[in-house]
């Protein structure tokens, strides 16, 4: 009887133990962001640089995350470049031709993102490898963008400490008067222009009527010199003319 005890007791013991490293297990791939119940194609990428890239690190195509990086080890054969084996969730097959892109965003997190090749419909097998490439890291190029900033700062700062200057001088305020005293005198002489061709406006209409009446008296004096005959006027005083020089001769 006692012995059966110690049986059930060291049973008991010895399942526990077991439930307990398949809950290790499970937790474990749970932290690292592995779902052991679904389907994972696993597949190798060979990059150059491997630096920052760890373990469970994502992998996205277009922004939506495809799975995790599964293993970085140093290729066999090439001691410069490193195979990193990708896990990809479910049925996600790798059109031939692609190839994924290593880099960090703003926060320095490491990402692996698939760039596929949409124009072929053959797809690579699971186990397949991959060649892979360092794409721009964004905090080198925001690094590099910061001493251009630093210097369009400087300058700010410079027009700023110039600008107030400028305002604690005495004469800031003096010509700010002076402008104000310039900008009414214009106001004004824009008024009396204003006035003045009012008033052209209002007169317009019977200056125009007192040069049709004068045009028309014109034509009238015109058309009375041209019924006088006035030509044979002209000839008679020749005539005249004549007659006195040879009397006088």
């Amino acid at each position: 009887m006692q012995a059966q005890g110690k049986f059930s007791r060291n049973f008991i013991i010895g399942v526990s133990f077991l439930i307990a490293l398949v809950l290790l297990y499970f937790g474990v791939n749970f932290l690292k962001g592995t779902n052991i119940l679904k389907k994972q194609n696993t597949y190798v990428v060979m990059f150059d640089d491997v630096t920052g890239l760890y373990p469970s690190s994502p992998v996205y195509v277009n922004g939506y995350q495809i799975g995790l990086v599964n293993a970085i080890k140093m290729h066999s054969t090439d001691p410069i470049q490193f195979a990193v084996d990708i896990n990809l969730e479910g049925d996600y097959r790798i059109p031939q031709g692609s190839y994924f892109e290593f880099g960090s965003d703003l926060l320095g997190a490491s990402t692996v993102s698939l760039i596929a090749n949409k124009e072929v419909s053959k797809l690579l097998s699971p186990g397949d490898t991959l060649h892979g490439r360092q794409k721009a890291d964004m905090m080198k190029s925001a690094a590099g963008m910061l001493p251009r900033a630093d210097s369009i700062l400087t300058h700010i700062d410079s027009v700023v400490l110039t600008l107030n200057k400028l305002m604690s001088n005495p004469m800031w305020e003096q010509s700010i008067a002076g402008i104000g005293s310039t900008v009414a005198q214009l106001d004004e002489s824009s008024k009396s222009v204003n006035a003045v061709m009012a008033s052209i406006r209002k007169d317009l209409p019977t200056v125009t009527q007192n040069l049709t009446a004068v045009s028309n008296d014109l034509k009238e004096v015109t058309a009375e010199l041209n019924s006088l005959e006035l030509q044979k006027t002209f000839n008679a005083i020749d005539n005249t003319v004549e007659n006195l020089k040879i009397l006088s001769s």
